[in-house]
């Protein structure tokens, strides 16, 4: 199976390149997109050695979010981890003004499985508008893995979960 990566501009995005090896591991491959916050955090190149391809951190004239994500696209489904709250804001409006956004308004538009993997401060993640945006990417089939709640911030589930979630959808 191949997993489209998404990683966004939280500092649990160095967790990223450890997850892409064990989900290879397993079997399948990883192709990754990178919003410009993430690149800000961790750079491509280590993503790049982790899923042993190109990262994608802007979308080009390939039209990578169609070739993965489309109807006809090889990927089988999407993981964004981690997922700030203004990825998850963002994809639950329907805007795609980065790679990660625009492939997540791909892939449900073509009816793939999507993975969201929140990270960010607890007051953050407790905000209602974050709870109802979550709760629609619920509602539209959105698969959310839950934070662990630890020193006031929502952190990126553990790694089985994660991995658990992923063996769930594919």
């Amino acid at each position: 199976m191949k997993v489209a990566v998404g990683v966004t501009g939280s500092v649990a995005a160095v967790r990223v390149p450890e997850l892409i090896r064990k989900i290879i591991g397993r079997g399948h491959t990883v192709e990754c997109a990178m919003t410009s916050a993430a690149c800000g955090i961790l750079h491509p190149d280590v993503i790049e050695w982790a899923s042993a391809k190109p990262v994608i951190t802007r979308l080009s004239g390939q039209i990578e979010h169609v070739r993965l994500l489309g109807l006809e696209g090889d990927a089988d489904c999407l993981l964004i981890m981690p997922a700030t709250s203004n990825t998850i804001s963002k994809i639950a409006a329907g805007i795609d003004d980065t790679p990660v956004t625009t492939m997540a308004q791909t892939a449900l538009g073509s009816k793939k499985p999507v993975i969201i993997v929140p990270a960010m401060h607890q007051s953050m993640y407790e905000n209602p508008f974050v709870k109802r945006n979550i709760r629609q990417l619920v509602s539209e089939g959105v698969r959310i893995v839950d934070p662990r709640m630890e020193d006031s911030k929502a952190k990126m589930a553990g790694d089985e979960d994660i991995l658990f979630a992923l063996e769930a959808v594919i």
